[in-house]
């Protein structure tokens, strides 16, 4: 469910226009709203609030935190694009999750001064057993870790965006 507060009950939230109402249940703090776009469902809570210049979604910090970011991220993308968009688009995978998060971790470890090897043995392969000079130099561990270590500067560099924004 995505809480959103907006100072003006009276018109339909201008985001979901292209959006078609299902249902709506007056309560005490609000309005619950379902709606839906092609084979998507949206539930929303509409919070009246009279100081919001502009209506804004809430995410309370607790355990449903992960959830509601991605249904948020899912309402924007299916309000501004007039194609269905495939569900795999919007939320990001547990192996997606975990490959950004090992390439946030090899950035952090360069910048606190780690090398290659470091890397490797440390953190990417930390069970494989240590190769030292040519044979280091002429392995595919060593190509593996420079490979990851370029993808991690491009993400940092710039890359999230992308990630954020889904393309």
């Amino acid at each position: 469910m995505i809480i959103v507060e907006t100072a003006n009950p009276a018109p339909p939230l201008i985001w979901l226009s292209s959006c078609k109402p299902l249902a709506e249940v007056s309560t005490s703090d609000g309005k619950h709203l379902v709606y839906a776009r092609d084979s998507y469902r949206l539930r929303l809570c509409v919070r009246f609030r009279s100081a919001l210049p502009v209506p804004a979604v809430s995410i309370p910090c607790d355990e449903t935190y992960e959830l509601r970011i991605a249904a948020v991220t899912r309402m924007h993308l299916i309000a501004r694009t007039n194609s269905a968009l495939p569900q795999s688009a919007h939320v990001m995978t547990r192996n997606q999750r975990l490959r950004l998060t090992r390439f946030l971790a090899i950035h952090d470890a360069l910048e606190a001064g780690a090398s290659s090897r470091d890397l490797a043995y440390g953190l990417i392969i930390p069970n494989h057993h240590r190769l030292v000079g040519a044979t280091w130099k002429a392995s595919s561990e060593r190509r593996q870790v420079l490979r990851l270590i370029a993808q991690a500067r491009s993400l940092v560099s710039g890359g999230f965006r992308d990630i954020l924004l889904h393309r």
